[in-house]
């Protein structure tokens, strides 16, 4: 993990336990909830912003009343990782 990583992990423990959402990371993803976020390359900033990404998606308009548009959701989950693609990515970087 990297010290960007740790960091923002610093910064985002504190919202996911207020909001009920699982966290943890390693040196590629960031994940919430079980769900695999992309973060190899990211800053603690691009961290951050990954985490708020997920709360908004999962957390925040889950039960509203309101429509997001596709193409903020696509934006929001263009990093988001199936179960499968991250055992795809872990076998090829040999963890």
């Amino acid at each position: 993990m990297t010290e960007d990583t740790k960091r923002a992990l610093e910064i985002i423990e504190p919202m996911a336990k207020a909001m009920k959402v699982q966290v943890s990371a390693d040196k590629s993803f960031l994940y919430c909830n079980g769900q695999a976020i992309g973060i190899e390359c990211n800053s603690t900033y691009a961290t951050i912003n990954e985490f708020i990404g997920y709360l908004f998606l999962k957390v925040w308009t889950k039960d509203k009343c309101f429509k997001i548009p596709p193409a903020v959701t696509e934006r929001v989950q263009r990093y988001w990782f199936s179960p499968e693609q991250v055992e795809l990515i872990k076998k090829m970087e040999g963890i």
